[in-house]
């Protein structure tokens, strides 16, 4: 192999010589040498031989040129430029000007991709070439960590890609396969072909297989197609379509199918032998708006429908997927700087559920807000915000709800703009039409009216405060706030009506250990914010240090509500703290708690330390937060172990060794009280190849026959190969599953 590496060498140039002849001038002709001699038609240019044609220039110790024939010879370290760019490096090349055509030995050449190729013998004309006994590889010249010995290949400049015969595969000095056959692009374009497969074992699903194949015949769009086989589970497949609209915005089309065969229906209790789904997912701007530079709009779908969890985890051999409740969404806005309005589509699919007919939908949800403007003189403000709602489901009520806001008030400064005051009077009103709410009864057990209206006048006093003073070593800033806030007038149907809400409450604390029973009862707050009525006072301050280079070091948020006449929801009330401190480069600490004085204990809380530096990565996370029926109820007791808390605790540990990387991560549920996950990975990468060790373990969800959602404990070992930048693969092994 050659000793010398050569900068800026592009393999996708092997068809250099088109462009070398596309606009030749005859007159631009010039060779010079230190020694120059002609016998007939013959010119030998010998030592620093140079040759100018056209807008080329080839270099070599020797050049010959035929001035009848038009070709030209060079030997010893003969080289090919256009413009700055080196083309060409070989021992020996022949080049027929006229017909491209072109002889080579001993070449050198390299790709935009970092590919490079070396050859004894290769030829070429018209964006295609050929070469014989090569080597390739995308690593160090002297001593590649991977490359490829191969009889013969092709390459085609034009449409960028080639194909070898024979490739043995070697990593340093060691064989490791054998191909009869290898095909792979050598530039950025996209290029129909085979995706690197995945490979695993399980004790439960056997020998799992899965080989892409992408097919890209135009610009605009692509499909991949993902056939997977599971020798002891089933078979199945996904086809992926991509197009793009003018502006480049992608819209995605997935369809996934797999069947599982009946022993392993009969082995895990699996309630679907047939697994079958589609997504949909685009998103794109300025749809009625390009030439507008006074608004935007933009769209934005995300649809998916699956019969089962395991549709979205065969997407993959090794997908994780463990919500129970997906959403699907189809969004338009509008929105200009005084105007926003928009239209909302939502779907939810429950999977726990054996169907979905009662689960709500919203199809559609209309929303039109006109922002913060001045009315008649410049300190009278007023906002105005409109939606409408149909919330439909097969089976139980359903509603149509109309809603509408309007703020109207005035704020002024006074003591230097350190201190602002400001009131407003906001009117809101809300109209619920319900349909099929014949079997529903209020918490008074009063059959419910069609039409439920409520609308309240309220008032909203504020009083703010922002202060900020540099020190010698940080920046201080601190701002207050105190809103009142409460009901002037209001009305409101029976079905809301303050005595409903309190019937309700009582039902919740009597009924908390059983929320099945509660369904038959019309809950007020389920379609109405009640809270509005409510007379109250929102507390919130907040500090901020700031160091010289700008750079947050600390701060701290507080936040308290209080009912002043309504004790239920006074009891329900947390004060939230937030606290952030980042004292050196690479640390940083934060918290946030909710605390009830009533409860004396925490309803949620969330911890979060960091540390990224000096090749360290690491990370660890808490979040617990109650049951919300229980907080809701007022009745919680710490005493008390109720399975639908929510909680986890998470760390992830990275360092860099320098021969090596290591990464740990570990997840554990709080709530249930079991290790979620856990994972260790070992991976070195350098710049032509990377491979990856990583052991671990899940928790996967999986819907039974009898509709249940019962884990499944999952561990494996992963092993991969990169071989940058032709490829990956990689290959999984599990344990126990």
């Amino acid at each position: 192999m050659r000793a010398h590496f050569i900068v800026g060498l592009f393999f996708a140039c092997l068809g250099a010589f088109v462009p070398l002849y596309a606009e030749k001038k005859a007159d631009m002709f010039d060779l010079s040498a230190d020694n120059v001699s002609a016998s007939g038609d013959i010119i030998t240019a010998e030592g620093n031989a140079f040759l100018l044609y056209g807008d080329a220039y080839m270099v070599a110790q020797k050049i010959i040129y035929d001035k009848q024939s038009k070709e030209v010879h060079l030997e010893g370290g003969a080289k090919v430029y256009q413009g700055n760019v080196l083309y060409l490096d070989v021992e020996r090349v022949d080049i027929t000007l006229d017909d491209k055509h072109t002889i080579m030995s001993n070449l050198y050449l390299q790709s935009t991709m970092g590919i490079w190729i070396m050859a004894k013998q290769g030829e070429g004309q018209d964006n295609y070439y050929t070469f014989k006994k090569g080597v390739i590889s995308g690593c160090d010249i002297q001593y590649p960590l991977w490359h490829l010995n191969v009889s013969s290949g092709t390459y085609n400049a034009q449409k960028e890609y080639m194909s070898v015969w024979n490739p043995r595969f070697y990593i340093g000095a060691l064989p490791v396969f054998y191909f009869p056959y290898f095909f792979a692009p050598t530039g950025n374009v996209r290029k129909s072909g085979l995706l690197s497969p995945e490979m695993s074992f399980s004790n439960k699903q056997g020998f799992m297989y899965m080989q892409p194949l992408f097919i890209a015949p135009f610009n605009r769009w692509d499909m991949t197609l993902s056939p997977q086989i599971r020798t002891q589970r089933g078979y199945g497949g996904e086809v992926e379509f991509r197009f793009a609209d003018k502006e480049n915005h992608i819209a995605t089309f997935k369809g996934r199918y797999f069947q599982n065969n009946d022993e392993y229906m009969r082995s895990n209790n699996l309630k679907n032998q047939h697994i079958y789904g589609g997504t949909f997912q685009y998103k794109t701007q300025d749809i009625l708006t390009s030439h507008n530079e006074y608004a935007s709009d933009g769209f934005y779908t995300d649809i998916t429908y699956m019969n089962d969890l395991e549709y979205m985890r065969l997407k993959s051999l090794n997908g994780a997927f463990n919500t129970r409740l997906y959403e699907s969404r189809i969004n338009y806005f509008i929105n200009t700087n005084k105007h926003y309005f928009g239209t909302y589509f939502k779907y939810y699919l429950d999977l726990s559920k054996e169907n979905n007919v009662n689960t709500f939908q919203s199809l559609p949800q209309i929303h039109y807000h006109h922002y913060t403007d001045s009315l008649f003189f410049r300190n009278l403000l007023y906002t105005f915000d409109f939606q409408s709602k149909y919330v439909t489901r097969a089976s139980g009520y359903k509603y149509f709800q109309n809603t509408f806001s309007l703020p109207l008030g005035v704020a002024f400064p006074f003591f230097k703009d350190y201190f602002s005051i400001g009131a407003n009077v906001d009117m809101y009103a809300t109209s619920v039409l319900l349909e099929d709410a014949q079997n529903i009864t209020d918490a008074m057990r009063q059959t419910l009216d069609k039409n439920i209206n409520y609308s309240v006048s309220s008032y909203n006093i504020s009083l703010n405060s922002d202060i900020a003073r540099p020190y010698k070593h940080f920046f201080h800033s601190m701002h207050f706030e105190a809103l009142f806030s409460g009901a002037l007038y209001k009305y409101t149907s029976d079905a809301i009506a303050d005595d409903r809400y309190e019937a309700y409450n009582k039902l919740l604390e009597e009924n908390n250990h059983n929320p099945e029973s509660l369904k038959i009862y019309w809950n007020p707050s389920d379609i109405v914010d009640i809270v509005k009525n409510k007379h109250k006072v929102d507390l919130k301050l907040s500090q901020y240090f700031y160091g010289k280079n700008g750079k947050e070091l600390f701060y701290w948020r507080i936040y308290q509500r209080l009912f002043i006449n309504d004790n239920f929801l006074t009891r329900n009330q947390v004060l939230r703290n937030e606290l952030g401190f980042s004292p050196i480069g690479g640390l940083n600490l934060s918290a946030s708690t909710f605390y009830s004085y009533s409860r004396n204990t925490f309803s949620e809380a969330s911890v979060n330390a960091s540390f990224n530096k000096w090749g360290l990565d690491s990370n660890l996370t808490f979040y617990f937060k109650l049951d919300p029926l229980y907080l809701s109820s007022g009745l919680y007791s710490q005493q008390e172990n109720n399975s639908n808390n929510t909680g986890f605790l998470r760390g992830n540990l990275g360092y860099d060794f320098g021969y090596f990387y290591l990464n740990t991560n570990v997840g554990y549920d709080v709530g249930l009280g079991y290790l979620k996950d856990w994972y260790v990975t070992i991976s070195k990468d350098i710049r032509c190849f990377g491979i990856g060790l990583k052991i671990a373990q899940d928790v996967r969800p999986t819907l039974t026959a009898d509709n249940q959602i019962t884990p499944i404990t999952n561990q494996y070992v992963k092993l991969e190969f990169r071989f940058v930048p032709l490829s990956s693969i990689g290959a999984t092994y599990r344990f126990k599953e």
